[in-house]
């Protein structure tokens, strides 16, 4: 299953390790970090990347169609489809996520 993204639509997060919700969190952000990795499988689309705090405000934004994010905990990916040189509305992402945790 790959997250799907849509033109005209609102910022969609993006999932975390497993698929399951992104673990951002306002309580102890600097636990862990994560490296996301995105890519749109349409070779035609163009996505805005961001990230997303706890109240859905977006940070620095970017454009392509493929990419990756160093992120605290505090913070969510998220992605707007731009366009698609094809005329296509949507386009799945591939998304990896790896987690770093402190060491004990």
């Amino acid at each position: 299953m790959l997250p799907r993204y849509f033109t005209d639509s609102p910022w969609a997060k993006a999932p975390g390790p497993d698929y399951a919700a992104f673990p951002a969190t306002m309580n102890g952000c600097d636990s862990s970090r994560f490296l996301v990795r995105w890519r749109a499988v349409n070779d035609n689309s163009q996505l805005v990347a961001t990230y997303v705090d706890a109240v859905g405000t977006p940070g620095m934004q970017v454009t392509g169609n493929a990419g990756w994010m160093d992120l605290d905990q505090c913070h969510t990916p998220a992605f707007q489809l731009l366009e698609n040189a094809d005329g296509s509305t949507l386009t799945d992402v591939t998304i990896t996520v790896q987690q770093y945790m402190p060491a004990p």
